[in-house]
Parts: structure tokens; sequence; C-alpha cells
């Protein structure tokens, strides 16, 4: 089970020491302590969080192990530049907490009564000295830090580099030290900022921390990753219509990839040979997951949304069609139904109260 687990959940190469490594130790070292920390830089967890969480739930629930949930309200003041071509912005503790509080609710409620523990690493980062400071950071080489991709970019183009930026990965790669845990668990995005608190943990401690690197959700169409300050995300608290919707809108590419990744099917029972099909069941797992069993029966009614204009520019929006074309070419084949009656013309002005169908059982009511 522990290596089909972390196989399923883990990216290829992301895995420190080694894939093979982890497994031993995760299915015969006895119970150890894992740790996933999140930046509560917005208030929704979306499903791209939701691949990280599922292995700490995993590991809780079907291999005995001690998870703990990491909220970063310290470093969520300093700003993550990880992937970032600018500086992100500081968040001030306000605006943090109540997002702490927010995101604390929608973990439990994935979690369910699977046993977990909740830190803030404002426990020991607030604590810490400038001389404390000083001592991790010559751990850490400047060449190092100006490796990173992220910040190679940000020198050819002239951009600034802050040295808090710097700083960050020295916070973060402390967690693990406060915490003395057995591993962690992040995005590969994350991956130097793990490695950081690897070396920590080494020096500091003795212990040779595992990484578990998870894959992101990037979309097939830009090639960026799904996050929260990166365009629409699917959020575990969007509506059940809203779920489904975005789901439908996704590329097919994708979804094999959403499946395996944000749910909890037996990858024997993933189905992705017709993608309207997957889709529709992808849609109905998610919002099983996150809204109950009764919920999935009201996802299938009309889908509101407040989109006008043409025919053809309304389904795409409402994910209804992939394309422009995709569109066209339904409407053209009498497809679309718009208030009882078979709509062929692509450039009918959608209005206010408008009920469309398109195929067999998939409606939107604009609103």
């Amino acid at each position: 089970m522990t290596a089909s687990i972390l196989k399923r959940r883990t990216e290829p190469g992301a895995v420190y020491p080694s894939l093979e490594e982890a497994i031993r130790r995760i299915a015969q070292t006895g119970r150890l302590v894992f740790y996933a920390g999140y930046d509560p830089t917005g208030p929704h967890i979306h499903i791209g969080h939701s691949v990280s969480l599922l292995l700490m739930k995993e590991l809780a629930r079907d291999l005995g192990h001690e998870v703990i949930v990491l909220f970063g309200d310290f470093t969520a003041r300093i700003g993550d530049p990880t992937g970032k071509e600018s500086a992100r912005r500081m968040l001030g503790e306000d605006e943090i907490e109540e997002n702490t509080r927010t995101w604390d609710r929608q973990i439990a409620a994935l979690f369910g009564d699977v046993p977990y523990t909740i830190k803030r690493n404002s426990e020991w980062l607030d604590a810490m000295t400038f001389a404390n400071v000083i001592a991790l950071s010559s751990s850490v080489t400047v060449q190092q830090m100006l490796a990173r991709d992220m910040f190679q970019d940000r020198i050819r183009q002239s951009r600034p580099i802050y040295l808090n930026e710097f700083l960050y990965p020295l916070a973060q790669g402390y967690d693990s030290v406060a915490l003395r845990v057995d591993g962690e668990i992040g995005g590969v995005e994350q991956t130097f900022n793990m490695l950081v608190g690897r070396e920590f943990e080494r020096e500091l401690l003795g212990k040779d921390k595992l990484v578990l690197g998870t894959p992101l959700i990037v979309d097939a169409r830009t090639g960026i990753k799904m996050s929260k300050s990166e365009g629409e995300l699917i959020a575990l608290t969007d509506s059940p219509q809203e779920i489904r919707r975005k789901i439908l809108a996704q590329d097919d590419s994708i979804i094999a990839t959403m499946f395996r990744l944000c749910t909890e099917v037996p990858e024997d029972r993933i189905d992705v040979s017709d993608p309207r099909a997957a889709k529709e069941a992808l849609a109905v797992e998610l919002i099983r997951m996150y809204h109950g069993e009764a919920a999935v029966s009201a996802a299938t009614e009309d889908i509101k949304i407040t989109a006008t204009g043409p025919l053809d520019k309304v389904l795409k929006e409402a994910g209804l069609a992939k394309s422009m074309t995709e569109a066209k070419t339904l409407i053209s084949q009498g497809a679309t139904i718009v208030n009882g009656e078979t709509q062929k013309r692509w450039d009918y002005e959608v209005k206010k109260g408008d009920r469309i169908q398109v195929g067999k059982g998939r409606f939107i009511t604009i609103v």
C-alpha cells in the first residue's frame, strides 16, 4: 500500500533521498511525523492544495503516521518568491488571521475523522533573534539562491530581488527543525525550500528528513499551475454547480491527472476514454468529497451564469464548449435549444432569463 500511495501522489524525481528509501522507511520504521506547510495568503483552499492534503490524509489514515498541517502565519508576512516574476505582496496580520480561520474549517472538512494536528510557524519564528537568523543564513550560500531559475529570470529582466525573498527559505527550512519532523510534503515548486529544511535538520538535529514532492495541477492550455494567484481555480468552497461548471470547462487532457491526484477513486476505476463522461464523473466525485452525496443531484440542475452576448460565446464561457469553433458546430448541428426551441444561429443574442440546453441534460439559465 505504501508504494502505491507514494507513486500516485508524488512527482518522479522529487522524492528525497529517493522514492525507494521513502517507501522503505514509511513502511518499516514505525510511526513517523510528517508535515505540510501552507501560507494562508488567500481565503480559499483549491484542489491544487488537495494533492498534498490527500497524501497527508492517507499517511495518517491508511499507514498510521502522525501528520501536521502547518499554517505559515509568519512566512505569509514575508511572501514566498517561488515561481514569481516579481515580489509577492506582503499581507497584514488581520488578513492572514482571517484566511487561517477559513483554511482551518476547509481542511477539517477534507480530513473528516482522520486525526491531524494544526500548528502555526509564528510560534517559533516570532521568537527568533537576529543572531539566530544570521546563524541559519550561514548554511545557505548566495550562489545557491541566485542559481534558482526564478531569480535568474529576474536578473535577465532587470527586475529587483529583495533580501526578504532570500530569507523565506530559511524561515520555511527552520519549520522542519522546530517541528522535529521525519518528513515534509509539498508541491514540487517548493523543492528548494524543503531541501533547505532537510539540510537544517541534518546539521541541527542529525536527522535525515524525507522530502515528498507532489505534482502540480497544470492547465494544459496555458502551462500555468492552478493556484490562488494564477487565474481561475476550483476552490473547495465552490458551490456544487460551480465545481461542475469549472470541471466541464477544463481541457480534456488534464482530466485523468485531476482524477488521479485530486480524488481517492482507485486508479483502476478511472476511465477517461469518453472525455465528456469523465468530466461529469470527476465533477460528481469532487462534489461528493466537499459537499456530500446529497449535493450531487443538485449540481445537475441548471448552471446559473450571468453571461450575455452571442450564443457561441456564452456556451464557451459556461464550459459547454471548449472553443468558439466547437460552440458554432454544436449550434449549427441543432444541438442547442434556447427556451424550448432549437437555435441554429450562433449570433443569437442571449439575454437574462434564457434557458439553454446543449445535448442531453446540460442546462444553463441566464440570471
